[in-house]
C-alpha cells in the first residue's frame, strides 16, 4: 500500500504516465507527423537501432515463444507498469521491413507519452517468403504478441488497437475481418487488399513486388492455380466481410495520387464492410485508379485540422455501419495524428 502511494507520486512528479480519461498528447514534431516526414528525415541515416534508441528508448525488445512452432519471435515491447488499465497498441511493419523499421517509430512515442501499452511483432519479417505474408505462423505470432502484451501489462480489452501501413495495413484489415471481437478498433493506411490484383499491378512498375508474392504464395497467381489460392488465402478480400456490423470500427485511408497501391484497392475494402447503399460503385473505383483523381460527383472539401497539419487535406470520406473511408489529397503516407487520435475515440462495450 504504502509503496503504491509513493510510486504515484512519483509518476505524478514526472508528468507521467497520462492519467486516463485526458485527451491525448498528440506527436508534434515534425518528422515523425507523415511517412515522408520520416523518410526525408536526418532518422533515416541512423541504423534502426540506433533511431528507437534516440528517439523512444524506453521501448524495449522481447522474445516470445511461438504457439505455433515453438520458435522465439522478436517484437518491440513498451509499457509502464502504471496501476491503472491502458489502451493495446499492436502496430504490424509494412511490407519489406521488420519489428524495428523506423516508420513505426511515432507509435512508440505516442504510446509513451499517453502511457498506452504498444507492441510491435516481427510476424516472420520482409513479406518475402511463405512464412510471412499474412501465413497461419504470421497470423499466430500476432495473436502470441497480444496474449504477451495481456500477460504483462495492465490492458484495457475494450481499447485494444490495431494498425499498419501498406502491408502492415493489409495484415491489420485481416485481423480484423479474421478475429473482429478482439478488436476495438483499426486503421489500415493505404493497404493491400487483394494480392493477385495487386500483383497484376505492381509487375514490371517501378517497384516490382510481384517477385516477392511469387516467393510467397509459391509461383504466379494464375487463376485456377495454387499459388492463386495462396494468394487468396493471403488477402483482405477473403475476409474482411466477416467484421461488417461488428463492433470493431474500422478505419480506411488512401492517397488520391498513390499509384504503388491504387486507392481502389482500399475503397474495395471499405466496400466490403460497408451498405450496398453506401458503396463506391466499380466504375468510380476505375476513373479514380486511372485518373487519380475523383469524379466532380464525388468530390468533398471536408476540413481536418490533422490531414491539414500534414499537408494532405481531406478529398472525400464516407461511413457507413462500422467502417469509415478516408482519401487525402497525397501518395503513399501516414498521417498519424490522425489516425492515433481516431482509435483513441474507440471503445468496445464491456
Amino acid at each position: 500500500m504504502r509503496y503504491g502511494v509513493v510510486f504515484s507520486a512519483i509518476m505524478l512528479l514526472f508528468g507521467i504516465p497520462k492519467e486516463p480519461g485526458k485527451a491525448p498528447e498528440l506527436l508534434q514534431e515534425h518528422r515523425f507527423k507523415t511517412f515522408y516526414n520520416i523518410a526525408e528525415s536526418p532518422v533515416m541515416e541512423m541504423t534502426k537501432e540506433e533511431a528507437w534508441n534516440h528517439a523512444v528508448p524506453e521501448v524495449q525488445e522481447v522474445q516470445i515463444v511461438s504457439t505455433f512452432d515453438s520458435t522465439l519471435q522478436p517484437s518491440l515491447f513498451y509499457a509502464s507498469g502504471s496501476p491503472h488499465t491502458k489502451p493495446l497498441l499492436l502496430v504490424l511493419h509494412s511490407w519489406s521491413a521488420d519489428y524495428k523499421q523506423h516508420f513505426s517509430i511515432p507509435y512508440g512515442i505516442w504510446a509513451t507519452k499517453n502511457d498506452w501499452v504498444f507492441a510491435h511483432p516481427d510476424y516472420r519479417g520482409a513479406f518475402t517468403n511463405p512464412e510471412a505474408t499474412a501465413s497461419e505462423q504470421a497470423v499466430q505470432d500476432i495473436l502470441d504478441v497480444l496474449a504477451y502484451a495481456k500477460k504483462h501489462a495492465r490492458v484495457d480489452t475494450t481499447r485494444i488497437y490495431i494498425a499498419g501501413f501498406s502491408g502492415g495495413a493489409m495484415v491489420a484489415l485481416i485481423m480484423a475481418g479474421r478475429f473482429p471481437g478482439i478488436w476495438a478498433g483499426a486503421v489500415a493506411w493505404v493497404p493491400v487488399y487483394d494480392l493477385v490484383q495487386w500483383y497484376q499491378v505492381t509487375r514490371g512498375a517501378q517497384h516490382d513486388y510481384s517477385g516477392h508474392i511469387e516467393s510467397s504464395c509459391g509461383g504466379v497467381p494464375l487463376e485456377g492455380s495454387k499459388a492463386y489460392e495462396d494468394c487468396k488465402k493471403r488477402s483482405v478480400s477473403s475476409y474482411l466481410s466477416n467484421a461488417r456490423g461488428a463492433e470493431v470500427k474500422i478505419f480506411i485511408a488512401s492517397g488520391i495520387e498513390d499509384s504503388f497501391v491504387p486507392p481502389g484497392q482500399a475503397i474495395q475494402a471499405y466496400n466490403d464492410l460497408a451498405r450496398k447503399r453506401d458503396r463506391v460503385s466499380e466504375k468510380d473505383i476505375r476513373f479514380i485508379n486511372e485518373n487519380h483523381y475523383l469524379p466532380n460527383y464525388l468530390a468533398d472539401s471536408l476540413s481536418d485540422s490533422l490531414f491539414e497539419d500534414a499537408d494532405s487535406p481531406i478529398v472525400f470520406q464516407r461511413t457507413s455501419l462500422n467502417a469509415t473511408l478516408t482519401i487525402f489529397n497525397g501518395r503513399h503516407d501516414v498521417i498519424y495524428n490522425a489516425g492515433l487520435l481516431w482509435l483513441s475515440r474507440q471503445r468496445k462495450n464491456k
